[in-house]
């Protein structure tokens, strides 16, 4: 190719190579409609009891929800609201409500807590039977337990304590479920939290049982996520610190362990009152490839769910904390689960994990159920071989992975961590379609209808392909066997509070929302500068002096419907990227088809003068011209010398300190992340 450039043979035969990827990154997916802030401002929220000044100063801070018989529990800090979903009157406020306070918030303070964690906060709130909830909390990092009337919320019985059923702090993890007759729960029985807990308890005579204490072989730093009976087995879903990938660093993975209901524990050789039937397995969401690319941080998990006429859960997983965000939802037939604790055991050899030949496992199957299965001879789980118990012991978990449904997730997204799902597997006139609503951190939530069954979705798992498989990632074309992103909802704008902006200048007024200070501002403003409540966010831009627009409840102000909008990031990278092809492939063909004589080279420049000792060298970028007067002499340098700075007084609250100005005003802000302003 005579007369063609080297750069213009490289950008095509880039071009080439780019524009047909073997195997790509699934696609963000275009939402086909979107709601803003504008019109979800007038949708029906509660902001908290009518004259509670506690709720108006304090926040609400969610903690759980339970739908039960047409109620919706909501437990919270200090109280428990109960709404009727059977009688829609365009507002939510409760029908009825507990407030539950604790009576130990000086000790709690004296053990160097802050005032906002030396609260109740309402963990646990599960049903015991058809007519009573158990209820549990922090209790000012003294955990207890309370038994309520579901009708009347009234208590019933003694309280007990909540160590093992509830953590100390709100921020710790904590799954619980009644099953037989017993509570399940997953958290941690310490003060420090040092010590991760599954606990069975309140068994009617029977004594409780756990995992073993302060093992990282059976719980390192877990994060409890869902709990879920399914056959003879209790299931728990969590994400941990993986032991088996410790040369790789602190790698976070997802798990599902399982225990037997009717275990009675060990022993009084080997696990008394522990478990003998805990196993834990990795459970892998993932998008196949060359390179194989995980996520591995379990957020949610559903209960379970007829997908494509079989038994499943469907989970949420994010990327590891230090990585690009990004969220995939998988599915996995409980079947699938069920069969992964078949397989072999993992062990340490070295500084890797190795599966344990079959010949050195026992006999009975350590795992199995006392009366079921290999197990059927044996009585209870006390009488099992020591030689099993001891391998039980030591080997709680298992080599391999639980693969999702059809290979692939079911959606993926990037940009930001989706951190809550809910699911309807019955949606349509036929009930045949599956819609996913995902929560983001960013305050939006994501409507998904998921890809349609494909003909290969019934058989049996292993080569099962995804639902859709066949088509290309990331469409979003209206088609049958396509994932869709149906709706964008934006519910708030965490990045606006006005205590997370640490500002001198802005206070936060409940009855007024976020504004500048002033001497004349009346008692019982709130401000953080010191960033001891741990939220993030800014005060930006400038408040009018009307709240017509605003949020009062909660000193949000709402942007209009010509709010200006972000750019997606693959649309800005797609952009970068064609204008540089465009620009070197323009310039490649200007080279080519234009020829330029050559320029002759200027004369050499003469020698400069030389410089007086006081004349400071200057680089030149182009020749000297004659200058018009004579320079005048310079004086001579002085010693380097510190001047004395006079010391500038201080701003009045309320003032610029730089130029004497009015100091910024700030628009009303959205309560931080622990549900205060």
């Amino acid at each position: 190719m005579p007369g063609v450039p080297l750069l213009f043979v490289l950008l095509l035969l880039l071009l080439l190579i780019t524009g047909t990827p073997a195997q790509s990154f699934p696609r963000d997916l275009v939402a086909r409609s979107t709601v803003g802030l504008a019109a979800t401002a007038a949708y029906p929220r509660f902001g908290g009891l009518r004259g509670d000044n506690g709720t108006a100063r304090l926040g609400l801070d969610f903690q759980r929800m339970l739908r039960l018989n047409g109620t919706l529990f909501v437990a919270a800090r200090d109280h428990i609201y109960a709404f009727d979903l059977r009688q829609d009157k365009g507002t939510l406020y409760p029908e009825r409500h507990l407030t539950w306070e604790t009576q130990d918030r000086e000790n709690c303070a004296m053990r160097g807590r802050r005032q906002d964690e030396c609260h109740n906060y309402i963990r646990v709130l599960v049903p015991r039977d058809a007519e009573t909830l158990l209820a549990c909390g922090t209790n000012a990092f003294s955990p207890l337990c309370r038994t309520y009337q579901v009708s009347s919320l009234a208590q019933q019985g003694d309280e007990v304590s909540g160590q093992a059923r509830c953590p100390f702090d709100a921020k710790q993890s904590i799954v619980a479920l009644f099953v037989d007759g017993s509570l399940y729960s997953a958290t941690v029985a310490d003060f420090q939290a040092s010590d991760a807990v599954i606990y069975r308890s309140l068994s009617p005579g029977q004594a409780p049982l756990r995992t073993l204490k302060y093992s990282s072989r059976w719980l390192q730093e877990p994060h409890f996520v869902q709990v879920l009976p399914y056959g003879p087995y209790v299931y728990f879903f969590f994400r941990e610190v993986a032991v088996e990938l410790s040369a790789l660093g602190k790698v976070l993975v997802a798990r599902v362990a399982r225990v037997c209901r009717n275990d009675r524990g060990g022993s009084p050789r080997v696990l008394e009152r522990r478990w003998t039937s805990f196993l834990k397995v990795r459970l892998q969401c993932s998008i196949p490839g060359d390179t194989v690319f995980y996520f591995d941080v379990l957020e949610a998990v559903t209960p379970p769910q007829t997908l494509h006429g079989r038994p499943a859960v469907l989970a949420l997983f994010g990327t590891q904390p230090n990585s690009i965000p990004g969220s995939a939802v998988c599915a996995f037939y409980l079947a699938d689960v069920e069969r992964s604790f078949e397989g072999p055991f993992a062990e340490p050899r070295g500084t890797t994990w190795t599966p344990v030949p079959e010949e050195r496992v026992p006999q009975p199957r350590p795992g199995c159920c006392a009366g079921m299965g290999p197990a059927a001879g044996v009585v209870t789980s006390g009488d099992f071989p020591d030689e099993t118990l001891v391998f039980a012991k030591e080997h709680p978990l298992l080599h391999g992975a639980v693969g999702p449904a059809g290979g692939r997730p079911l959606f993926t997204h990037t940009g930001t961590r989706l951190t809550q799902l809910a699911v309807d597997t019955g949606a349509g006139p036929r009930g045949n379609h599956t819609v996913l609503f995902l929560g983001a951190e960013d305050g939006r939530l994501l409507k998904v209808l998921a890809a349609a069954q494909s003909p290969e979705a019934t058989q049996p798992p292993g080569g099962t392909p995804a639902p859709g498989d066949t088509q290309e990632p990331g469409d979003s074309r209206d088609s049958s066997g396509k994932t869709l992103l149906l709706e964008e909802i934006s519910l708030y704008d965490p990045g606006r509070s006005c205590l997370a902006a640490r500002d001198p200048y802005c206070v936060w007024l409940p009855s007024r929302g976020c504004v500048p200070f002033s001497e004349d501002l009346p008692s019982g403003f709130q401000q953080d500068v010191e960033g001891s409540l741990g939220i993030s966010g800014t005060c930006q831009g400038a408040a009018e002096d009307n709240d017509e627009d605003g949020d009062l409840a909660h000193g949000v102000r709402h942007p209009g419907p010509e709010a200006e909008s972000a750019v997606p990031v693959p649309v800005l990278v797609g952009c970068v990227l064609g204008a540089f092809a465009l620009g070197a492939l323009a310039t490649g063909l200007a080279a080519t088809c234009c020829q330029r004589p050559a320029v002759p080279k200027a004369p050499p420049e003469p020698p400069c003068a030389p410089r007086t000792p006081t004349q400071t060298p200057v680089p030149r970028l182009y020749p000297a011209l004659p200058p018009r007067d004579p320079p005048e002499p310079e004086p001579p340098a002085l010693p380097p010398a510190r001047a004395p700075r006079d010391r500038e007084p201080r701003s009045p609250p309320g003032r610029d300190h730089r130029a004497g100005l009015p100091g910024r005003r700030c628009r009303s802000g959205r309560p931080g992340a622990r549900g205060g302003p």
